[in-house]
């Protein structure tokens, strides 16, 4: 039986009215760490591709001018340097957990060691609009204590960390995930980044704002040090159009291990 040219043409509506809808993003934000150090970037998406540009940093790994790209929606994401002409396959995770490597790295002369994480949601709400975009609110605390013993020396603190995250839901590239991530703040150590998220929601679709406050008080002589970060998309265009090879290493570039800057050692 032959289909009335109405009824295809309403089937195909339909099928495309229930597939995924993706359109190429463009987008700059910028993160600001207390002290300053303002960390600015300029990204592009476009389904599993994406490209995120440094174009101001402090950072020794994400030195400015440099860039992450991923044609895999952020499986696998690479650092180009342009100017030393090289690339390096990025992992996020060593990055952050650099410090507790070290710390690992010190062996028996110093002992680190967590209670296990509470994770508290505090708030859920409609949130504003960021860069033109609708968002939802959400508030989180977690705390734990950390116990650290060198040479026989030990001290004791209680650390209190409270993010607040806005998400939106209008954007649906996966390659936005190389550098907006709705993941709760790492602390370096595998183990317990490991409990905290396992303790906390997946947040739907991809965070325009996060704000950070972590207070670390120690028991032995009552002192508090407190850090803020903050991140904040300050535009988009979800209208724009992104060419292919936006997301490949240049030809002739050699590739590279990533190499984590350590404290005391000279490059």
């Amino acid at each position: 039986m032959k289909k009335h040219p109405r009824t295809a043409i309403l089937a195909l509506l339909a099928a495309l009215a229930a597939a995924p809808s993706f359109a190429d993003v463009h987008y700059k934000s910028v993160t600001h760490p207390q002290g300053g150090g303002d960390m600015q970037v300029e990204g592009w998406a476009s389904g599993n591709g994406a490209r995120v540009e440094l174009k101001e940093s402090n950072n020794p790994i994400l030195k400015k001018g440099a860039y992450l790209i991923t044609k895999n929606g952020g499986q696998t994401v690479f650092l180009v340097d342009p100017e030393e002409k090289t690339y390096a396959e990025w992992d996020v995770r060593a990055m952050l957990g650099a410090a507790g490597a070290m710390l690992n790295g010190m062996g028996p002369l110093l002992k680190v060691e967590f209670t296990e994480p509470k994770v508290e949601k505090l708030l859920e709400e409609a949130g504003p609009a960021i860069a033109g975009l609708p968002t939802r609110h959400y508030r989180y605390r977690t705390s734990y204590t950390t116990k650290i013993k060198m040479l026989g020396m030990g001290n004791e603190s209680s650390v209190v960390s409270e993010e607040d995250v806005w998400v939106t839901d209008q954007l649906k590239d996966a390659g936005l995930s190389v550098w907006l991530r709705a993941e709760p703040p790492r602390t370096g150590n595998d183990q317990l980044d490991k409990v905290i998220a396992a303790n906390r929601e997946k947040l739907t679709g991809f965070p325009l704002k996060t704000v950070v406050v972590s207070t670390s008080t120690s028991k032995k002589n009552n002192k508090t040090v407190t850090s803020r970060t903050t991140m904040e998309v300050t535009e988009i265009d979800t209208g724009a159009k992104v060419p292919a090879t936006s997301f490949e290493v240049p030809a002739g570039y050699e590739k590279t291990e990533m190499v984590i800057p350590q404290p005391g050692r000279q490059p």
